[in-house]
């Protein structure tokens, strides 16, 4: 009986392997491959900056360091996403993707900051170690956008990067 389970298990590991194989290989995963890419270098950025102006240059609080931090962090983000994952050209359309990334990564800019914000105070009630209340921070900041990142995926994919077919039948260009 046990055997039986175990490979049916096995054959569902296999099929979803298959499967996310195949999705990986295809046009949208080509871009979540890179969507993928283009956020580990985004927030190795972010994460480094915040532990920099945090920790060494000590420009201000976690909230402070990390707003730092992620605004300096999404122009690269925007150009690496609308350029290189999703392949668009031409200059950004303002209402229709500028702003919106700017929305959704200021909205993720403010649910970090709180988070940055808390992990430094409960930091700094359980340790006097600046570095170790400044590593909490910063694990805390990748764990935040970690959490807000497939929603992004979605958000950019489903919305803001798509093609928009109403303006290239009025003859509008993308910008």
């Amino acid at each position: 009986m046990e055997l039986a389970g175990e490979t049916s298990v096995e054959i569902d590991s296999e099929t979803y392997l298959i499967k996310l194989i195949h999705y990986l290989k295809s046009e949208k995963g080509k871009i979540f491959i890179k969507y993928a890419a283009s956020s580990v270098i985004t927030t190795v950025m972010t994460v480094v900056i915040t532990f920099v102006t945090y920790d060494f240059m000590r420009i201000g609080s976690a909230r402070l360091c990390n707003l730092i931090a992620s605004v300096i962090s999404i122009p690269p983000s925007y150009w690496l996403n609308r350029k290189w994952a999703w392949g668009k050209s031409g200059r950004g359309h303002l209402f229709r993707e500028v702003i919106p990334f700017w929305v959704i990564a200021l909205s993720g800019l403010a649910i970090s900051t709180f988070a940055v914000a808390y992990a430094a105070k409960l930091g700094q009630h359980l340790t006097k170690s600046r570095h170790i209340v400044t590593l909490f921070v910063s694990a805390t900041n990748l764990a935040t956008y970690g959490v807000l990142w497939i929603l992004r995926f979605f958000l950019l994919n489903k919305y803001l990067f798509k093609e928009h077919p109403e303006v290239l039948k009025i003859g509008g260009s993308d910008e």
